[in-house]
């Protein structure tokens, strides 16, 4: 399961409200988020195209009597560890060291580069990405 290992909150990241709860299969998983037009955050695109990535680790919502998880924290610069593509099963399916990264406007992490695509950041080890989020997709 992919996991944050290091994020700087002052020049790595923004904290916003979640906007909707997710599928139990996409725990673990890093996706591309955006906002939608309530400045909520929201897996792909949104209506302010892809800003950043982040780990589903919780559904949101009361998970504890003190715990409410309503918000994340969208993720421009640090490091995933245990990193998969999106595609994979989180904690069996892993990166490939020295391969660059990309997300689609639906959010999905992979490989294939292109037009249209974000560049997310590149693994130093198979299963550790170095994130240095680039919010301009390619021509």
């Amino acid at each position: 399961m992919a996991r944050i290992d290091k994020n700087d909150p002052i020049i790595g990241s923004h904290r916003v409200d979640v906007a909707a709860n997710f599928a139990d299969a996409d725990i673990g998983k890093l996706f591309g988020w955006g906002l939608d037009s309530s400045g909520k955050a929201v897996v792909g695109a949104g209506a302010s195209g892809v800003m950043g990535v982040w780990v589903i680790n919780d559904k949101p919502g009361r998970v504890g009597p003190l715990r409410d998880v309503t918000r994340i924290d969208i993720m421009r610069q640090g490091c995933v560890t245990d990193f998969g593509p999106t595609s994979g099963t989180p904690g069996v399916t892993f990166g490939v060291a020295a391969t660059k990264y990309y997300c689609d406007s639906a959010g999905l992490i992979s490989a294939t580069g292109g037009t249209g695509k974000y560049y997310v950041g590149t693994t130093v080890e198979p299963d550790r990405l170095e994130v240095n989020f680039n919010a301009i997709p390619a021509p």
